[in-house]
């Protein structure tokens, strides 16, 4: 078979109509669907050039351990890129479902959400104290908010910002610190998380993570990786505690 013909044969393939049972409900969907997000555990169970197993099929359908209420969610968001979701309620039990079938935009979009709930809603500020702080890692501007970097006061980085330590100011006034910006971008994404869920950190990009983690002195934070394997039954989250 040839390179264009192969390629036909993966378009088509995507266009196909799969069932899921899902906790006892039946869903259907297409290939492309359940691959939309390239790195999650559907696309390595349904993408025709994955490797990884579908699971068990039962009357036709794909079976999935999970519950239906919070999938018909999933796969509505897989469908639209819309979040229908409102409640925390709703929000935390969506977060653990992200996770396990490692859809990261879906999991930065509901962690947001939660932070934006537990935010304490106040009217606009004065002039002049606006909380948004710019911090530059490693040549990289990263935005966010004082009470996030400040979530756990005794940690270095937090004094940092509190001006406890000296500080090392750039060209246009913000924060230096010289580590490797694609490690802090986990730091901070596990600063606005939900208190006590693990962030997950690609297996080989852990241990760097770990060690800024432990250079800022930010211990409360833990990390993990999803363990691959060849059925999708046996994939799960780790957490790191170090």
């Amino acid at each position: 078979m040839s390179k264009r013909e192969r390629e036909s044969a993966i378009k088509m393939s995507l266009d196909d109509i799969i069932s899921l049972d899902v906790g006892g409900t039946r869903f259907d969907t297409t290939r492309q669907t359940l691959v939309k997000d390239p790195n999650s555990m559907l696309a390595r169970m349904f993408d025709p050039a994955s490797k990884m197993k579908p699971g068990l099929l039962r009357n036709g359908a794909y079976f999935l351990d999970r519950d239906p209420e919070w999938f018909r969610t999933i796969l509505n968001y897989l469908r639209n890129g819309v979040l229908l979701a409102e409640t925390q309620k709703e929000l935390l039990a969506l977060l653990t479902e992200s996770r396990y079938f490692g859809l990261t935009d879906l999991e930065q979009e509901v962690t947001a959400r939660l932070e934006e709930e537990s935010s304490p809603q106040t009217s606009s500020p004065p002039a002049g104290s606006s909380d948004i702080i710019k911090l530059n890692v490693g040549g990289k501007i990263f935005q966010t908010t004082k009470s996030t970097i400040c979530k756990y006061p005794s940690s270095r980085i937090a004094q940092l910002v509190q001006g406890i330590f000296k500080q090392t100011l750039d060209s246009e006034g913000n924060i230096f610190i010289d580590e490797d910006p694609r490690d802090f971008e986990y730091i901070l994404r596990a600063l606005r998380n939900a208190n006590g869920y693990p962030t997950t950190v690609p297996k080989e990009t852990i241990d760097n993570v770990i060690n800024l983690r432990d250079n800022l002195e930010i211990r409360e934070i833990k990390f993990g990786y999803r363990e691959k394997s060849d059925s999708y039954v046996s994939e799960y989250f780790l957490s790191v505690c170090r």
